[in-house]
């Protein structure tokens, strides 16, 4: 990472941060240490990035094909949704293509929409009107605005892995972190 490592110890605001992004993810990842020496905008990142992970109206696999097809071509995004990827139950093939930046083969008629959806809105050139028409017939514009949300939130994330060298998280890291997440959204 570019710039040092901010010291929760010296900032009640960054402590408070790392604390609630522990409670709702159970780790701090390094791209959440990229933004420690801005606390208050740390916890903006925290509080979106949570409703992204657990406010939506999509569902796990809906919100994985969102992520992984945003952060498809960055090494830190892949490394810890793909895990994610699969268990919301994404195939090899299926992610090989996401990976590729194609539309995943064997996916339900939405889910196809959502993908088509999702690669032209993260080109950044405009979405075509019958792609947007075609998610339309699938979402509602709740869910289509979800979307929007997630896959915008995970360009900024994107873009400031790249921008601030962010180095993936140790694999122990990330199966904590994918462990915490089963616990925390299995029903009892």
């Amino acid at each position: 990472m570019r710039l040092p490592d901010a010291d929760p110890t010296q900032s009640p605001e960054l402590e408070a941060a790392y604390a609630e992004f522990r409670r709702t993810r159970g780790i701090v990842s390094n791209i959440m240490k990229s933004f420690a020496h801005a606390p208050e905008g740390l916890n903006a990142i925290v509080g979106l990035g949570g409703y992204c992970r657990y406010g939506t109206a999509l569902s796990e696999l809906q919100k994985e094909i969102v992520i992984l097809l945003t952060g498809r071509g960055i090494a830190y995004a892949w490394h810890h949704h793909a895990p994610l990827g699969r268990k919301a139950g994404l195939n090899e093939a299926q992610m090989d293509a996401i990976q590729a930046g194609l539309v995943p083969p064997g996916l339900s008629e939405a889910d196809t929409a959502l993908a088509e959806y999702v690669l032209a809105y993260t080109a950044l050139k405009g979405v075509p009107q019958e792609v947007f028409d075609r998610l339309l017939r699938h979402f509602n514009p709740r869910q289509l605005t979800d979307v929007n949300i997630i896959a915008g939130y995970y360009l900024m994330i994107a873009a400031s892995m790249i921008g601030m060298e962010v180095q993936p998280d140790p694999t122990d890291t990330i199966r904590d972190a994918v462990s915490f997440h089963d616990a925390a959204h299995t029903p009892s």
